[in-house]
């Protein structure tokens, strides 16, 4: 068996089996061959509709095959792959009974034929008989004991019938039987990803290939768990081996020019992406470029970058879109607008460009502009995303009821959609209907008990209305076990230590709210007001400043409430 083959599964698949050789038959039927009056034999017979049968599958006419098979049949009762062909379209019908009795004719013909014990399991399989699938896999292992196929196949059938245990038990005894062959270690590398056992899935993927060193497959899946461990040097590493045994394989450096995107050290993403580009240009890839300089705010080359793709190619509409971003991200908006509004309205980026104009309405305080041109957008795709944007031009306005009533309109679409659940409990809040506000979060939490961002919303209500403190740190450590590095879940709980009097643990806990937000200024002014309680000025007063003087600060009522605090202080 071809490795390859081993990579789709494995195992002999009923719809698209290939035609083995049958010693009655020739292959080499004329294109005009009459059926029955060229027949001087019940061998000659078969074997014309046979090959009338293989001309209609070739030509997709599955049951004008199925006849000629019968025919065929009729006059060769006694081959048992001619059962087999039939069983195997019945199967591809969907007609089980019938494939599993045709199946079962042929093996009463030779009880040892593997292809049908195959199409069998296959079948027993595809009608939820999972152990009865095993059952016959394991005739088959135990018929062919060097066939990596009969292994492989029987242990991804017992994986998919939630027999885990009995699916590393098959891979284990493969590589007793076949040592030489990578795709046990594959499989149990597979296996260990999905039980998330990171590292010993590096050490089978390792195994595997030093088992088969042209098996590339286990080191490109090795650099997929590392990426997603974020151990972004081991993944580049990975695949740097890969670029040492096939140095032709340029698209490489774009997949390291990615993690290393994904890393955000956009230097060494653009050094990939350049040297990927001398090899296999490709628009996405220009355009992959362009967004590195944008993230290290190289606005220029960005924008020439941009304007290069789209003079090049004009109809490659993904790139206007980028540009436009990139000029709202610099305040041009009216060009923006000009730019986004080019792409047309049967382009897969025309929604997102529609969007993006109204979320350039809103930013130049413009909400009845920003919700005149999603409005269409909403009616034609009425998204959950779509709705939730919606509200928000609404509540930037103050006009909560009407945004309450698109967010409801959006739940009688979008059943317990969380995300609408989530927008509609913080409009409520937003409206100051904590009641309604917090039945919303409950709601929400009843749906998925999980959901960090509800979790923190109610805990974080709790905690700044004094209330229910204890169930509030619950809730908060809950979410920050599934969000552990989120800054704002990290105030909440330091809020929650403010409030019941644990300062120590309040400040250390806002000060690490504080690094991981960047310096958001609401979290600055909850670490100046745990400082001041716990009698330390000083600190307050300087912690105060630094909020007054964060990028982040735009809320004016914020900015007045905090310069309060410091005049109260005496502070300058």
């Amino acid at each position: 068996m071809r490795k390859q083959l081993i990579l789709l599964l494995g195992a002999v698949t009923i719809a698209g089996c290939a035609h083995a050789p049958v010693n009655t038959l020739t292959m080499n039927a004329g294109k005009n061959m009459q059926a029955e009056s060229r027949c001087s034999s019940p061998e000659q017979c078969a074997e014309t509709h046979f090959m009338l049968s293989d001309l209609k599958l070739h030509d997709n006419n599955v049951d004008g095959a199925l006849e000629e098979l019968q025919k065929s049949v009729h006059y060769d009762p006694s081959s048992p792959y001619l059962y087999l062909l039939i069983a195997r379209i019945y199967a591809q019908k969907q007609s089980f009974s019938k494939a599993l009795e045709y199946t079962e004719k042929s093996l009463s013909l030779n009880k040892t034929y593997v292809q049908a014990l195959y199409t069998k399991a296959d079948i027993l399989s595809s009608t939820g008989k999972n152990k009865q699938a095993v059952d016959i896999l394991k005739q088959i292992v135990s018929l062919s004991p060097d066939s990596e196929e009969a292994y492989i196949t029987l242990a991804l059938t017992q994986y998919h019938a939630n027999d885990v245990a009995g699916a590393k038990s098959t891979l284990n005894d493969m590589i007793v039987h076949i040592p030489s062959s990578p795709y046990p270690y594959y499989y149990l590398a597979k296996i260990a990803v999905d039980e998330k056992k990171y590292k010993q899935a590096i050490e089978y993927y390792n195994k595997a290939f030093q088992a088969a060193p042209d098996f590339y497959t286990a080191l490109y899946e090795e650099a997929d768990v590392y990426t997603f461990m974020k151990d972004y040097d081991r993944a580049v590493g990975v695949y740097r081996r890969i670029l040492a045994g096939n140095p032709d394989e340029y698209g490489l450096y774009e997949k390291i020019g990615d993690i290393y995107l994904t890393a955000k050290r956009f230097t060494d993403a653009l050094k990939s992406y350049k040297k990927a580009e001398v090899y296999v240009p490709s628009l996405v890839l220009q355009l992959k470029i362009g967004m590195v300089y944008v993230e290290m705010k190289q606005y220029t080359p960005a924008e020439a970058t941009f304007q290069s793709i789209i003079e090049s190619n004009p109809s490659f509409y993904r790139a206007y879109y980028y540009y436009g971003l990139l000029l709202a991200e610099n305040k041009k908006y009216d060009k923006a607008i000009d730019v986004l509004q080019k792409v047309p309205a049967d382009d897969e980026m025309y929604q997102d460009c529609v969007e993006e104009i109204a979320i350039i309405h809103s930013q130049e305080n413009n909400n009845k502009e920003a919700e005149k041109v999603l409005f269409p957008i909403v009616q034609k795709y009425p998204t959950v995303e779509h709705y939730n944007l919606f509200a928000s031009f609404f509540a930037q306005d103050k006009e909560y009821k009407q945004a309450i009533d698109i967010l409801n309109k959006a739940l009688n679409k979008f059943t317990d959609s969380q995300s609408v659940l989530y927008h509609l409990g913080v409009i409520y809040d937003q409206s100051g209907d904590t009641k309604n506000a917090i039945s919303v979060m409950q709601q929400l939490l009843k749906i998925n008990p999980k959901n960090a961002d509800a979790l923190n919303y109610l805990g974080y209500t709790y905690a700044d209305k004094g209330i229910k403190l204890d169930a509030a740190e619950t809730m908060i450590k809950e979410a920050l076990k599934i969000k552990p590095d989120d800054g704002y879940i990290t105030d909440s709980l330091g809020w929650v230590y403010y409030k019941k009097g644990l300062l120590n643990k309040a400040i250390v806990t806002l000060k690490k709210a504080v690094k991981l937000s960047k310096e958001d200024p609401q979290i600055l002014e909850h670490l100046g007001d745990a400082y001041l309680k716990a009698g330390n000025k000083v600190s307050a007063i300087k912690t105060y400043k630094m909020a007054i003087g964060s990028k982040q600060l735009t809320d004016k009522k914020l900015k007045k409430k905090l310069q309060g605090k410091l005049l109260k202080l005496g502070a300058k």
